[in-house]
């Protein structure tokens, strides 16, 4: 595997716009890290395209998917099959629901047919709200799913105002249970250490540069009062929301640190917490800590001082500028000088949606299995997507701590944690083992990976390098070096000259779906992709 030292990257270049050469490679290096595996065409339209329209493209405002629904009929009798749970009680059999809400989530991470950020923001904020507990419900857990679609690009405070009243919010933290009489400091604490201002180097007993324990004290005071309905996997139809208790709120006046400014809260009633977050937001350390954890998201890990000084405080100035919109600052940092550096290519460890998405999302997955990807077949392949990647330590719906996944905030491993010998073992059967398998099965039904249709994407796959030359673009973040590549044409051609792998793939490709044609490709395909998914540099993006 590849590896950069750090001093190659200690000199940040300023955060100026990109003025380089646009070309195919920095257009790949956009998508990965942006979507969850390029389609060759997505590269060639960006390309065309070019920086500016691409980086409009990502984060244009899309639709959310449509919620997940009951996917079998012998479940749920009181729900349609094919119409949606997620507002409907608990009086069935509904077990169901939870490979319901996965299927659906790794069904629109790889999905294919639009160009945008949206779903990997939906994991940004699933580690920035690291969000889990035993206190749940599947209708609670796609809301909090269904906030981070809304606001995937959208406005950091409007976020942190409905993420500190949301229902699986109040349980995780306790807030549920915060009370005038006997206030729970979990949710302030966490909402300045992690959410907002950071935590800051310990000055003094209970003085940790940003905030003190008199402010965690106060704050706790000022968010009393929340309390979630009783929809805890009720039979009712209670929904699932939260509401206000001014009878358990505390009126008082709370003083906040010289940290703080020594400001003042009075009673605000419903709308004390907002008044919160505003104070919180007024100070750039939480523009600084946001920006810190989306440089680590889509660029790198290292944040030394010129990086602090040329990029994080310039996307901090931004944010802050715009009112906490979070459009502005990834146009920035998407569109600069610095993201384009050539060390930051194939410098981040994939995280098993990454990897898993980097498979099948530029063969289109097995969309063109069309008999056999019906409705139930559909979701449990997406929950079969979220068994992969559970078995690769991402449990997407509980994370281990409320700080996130460690390879975003555990020094000096960072991305080193999503590998070990174990789980390189894990990644090698999945993508080897299982998704190339020809004998891929879904619950007894077997489905194979559309060679067919990759092929029929490249550009002159009658012409064997070129063929490698687009599909490495597609996979791979750095070029490979020649003993590699020839190592990879070898899996192909097994000693065909240049003519007869050009017969070859024109009869491939005139006679879709005919045995004889299709299995001497096929075949090679598979040993090819085999070959080069269990290369180092797979690994990385």
């Amino acid at each position: 595997m590849s590896t950069q030292s750090s001093t190659q990257r200690s000199v940040a270049a300023p955060l100026s716009p990109y003025s380089g050469t646009w070309d195919k490679e920095r257009a790949a290096h956009l998508l990965r890290r942006t979507l969850y595996g390029p389609l060759l065409e997505e590269i060639k339209t960006a390309e065309k395209a070019g920086l500016q329209a691409t980086v409009d493209l990502l984060l244009k405002d899309v639709a959310i998917p449509s919620p997940p629904v009951k996917y079998r009929n012998d479940y749920d009798e009181y729900v349609q099959l094919g119409d949606t749970w997620v507002d409907k009680n608990y009086r069935g059999n509904n077990q169901y629901r939870s490979q319901s809400l996965k299927g659906w989530y790794y069904n629109n991470i790889v999905r294919s047919d639009r160009t945008n950020i949206q779903e990997r923001m939906g994991f940004f904020w699933l580690n920035y709200f690291a969000i889990s507990g035993e206190l749940t419900d599947h209708r609670a857990m796609y809301q909090q799913l269904k906030l981070y679609q809304d606001l995937a690009v959208g406005n950091l405070r409007t976020m942190l105002q409905r993420i500190t009243v949301l229902p699986r919010m109040l349980f995780c933290l306790d807030g549920h249970t915060n009370d005038r009489r006997n206030p729970n400091e979990n949710y302030a604490r966490e909402l300045m250490e992690l959410f907002t201002l950071g935590k800051g180097p310990a000055v003094g007993p209970g003085d940790y540069t940003n905030y003190t324990e008199q402010d965690v004290a106060a704050l706790a005071r000022a968010l009393t009062g929340w309390r979630n309905k009783d929809f805890l996997y009720s039979d009712s139809n209670t929904p699932v929301e939260s509401y206000f208790d001014a009878t358990a709120h505390d009126t008082g006046t709370k003083q906040l640190s010289n940290r703080l400014g020594n400001k003042v809260i009075r009673n605000g009633g419903a709308n004390e917490y907002k008044e919160v977050i505003d104070i919180l937001l007024s100070y750039k350390a939480s523009a600084i800590n946001f920006c810190k954890r989306l440089y680590r998201y889509f660029v790198y890990y290292e944040i030394d001082n010129e990086v602090m000084t040329h990029v994080i405080h310039p996307l901090a100035d931004t944010l802050m500028a715009n009112n906490y919109e979070i459009k502005p600052v990834l146009r920035q940092l998407l569109t600069s000088e610095h993201f384009y550096r050539e060390t930051y290519r194939g410098a981040i460890i994939k995280n098993p949606h990454d990897f898993l998405g980097s498979i099948l999302r530029p063969f289109r997955e097995f969309d063109h299995e069309t008999k056999v990807l019906k409705l139930q077949r559909r979701y449990e392949l997406g929950d079969q997507y979220s068994n992969y990647c559970r078995d690769l330590k991402l449990e997407f719906l509980e994370p281990p701590t409320i700080a996130g996944w460690k390879a975003y905030y555990d020094s000096p491993q960072y991305y080193r944690h999503w590998l070990s010998p174990a789980l390189m073992q894990s990644r090698d059967k999945i993508a080897v083992g299982l998704l190339l398998d020809e004998d891929y099965h879904i619950k007894g039904d077997r489905i194979d990976i559309n060679y067919y249709g990759l092929v029929k994407s490249l550009s002159d796959p009658g012409d064997i390098d070129k063929l490698i030359a687009e599909t490495l673009l597609v996979f791979l973040p750095r070029p490979l070096v020649s003993s590699q590549v020839s190592y990879l044409k070898g899996k192909l051609s097994r000693g065909l000259d240049t003519k007869g792998w050009d017969r070859l793939i024109d009869q491939y490709l005139a006679n879709p779906g005919v045995k004889d044609y299709a299995r001497p490709v096929d075949d090679r395909l598979r040993d090819f992709f085999k070959a080069l998914f269990g290369l180092a540099e797979f690994q990385l993006h």
